[in-house]
């Protein structure tokens, strides 16, 4: 009998952090691209890099809002934020709230000044 709960608590254990783990990775993809986005999208402008940002969020099932993600753009420098909350269920019947932020930076070296603002 104690070995079937010690397995039953290994199992719950594994499963959740299976769980968050996928939520990680998601937000890990999501982090990366964006950061691939402002190094490489000198060329457009900020709302659409915005959008592009919000696309690959879309792609990926992370839960946010456009509102929620911000891009400027200052010269050279390009910077995007992003924040937001999802909710892994941890435990049947028992969701836990992890939130997620990022700030990623790009710098445009090949345009000649020729930036969009």
């Amino acid at each position: 009998m104690k070995t079937i709960i010690k397995l039953l608590i290994v199992l719950v254990i594994i499963n959740a952090l299976f769980r968050v783990g996928v939520v990680a990775a998601k937000y890990y993809q999501f982090k990366d691209s964006s950061q691939q986005l402002v190094t490489f999208g000198a060329g457009i402008g900020p709302g659409q890099l915005q959008n592009r940002i919000m696309d690959k969020a879309t792609e990926l099932e992370v839960p946010i809002d456009l509102d929620d993600i911000t891009v400027t753009r200052d010269g050279f420098h390009t910077t995007a934020t992003a924040a937001y909350t999802e909710s892994v269920e941890v435990f049947p019947s028992y969701t836990y709230p992890i939130p997620f932020t990022f700030k990623v930076d790009g710098m445009d070296m090949g345009s000649n000044g020729r930036a969009s603002r």
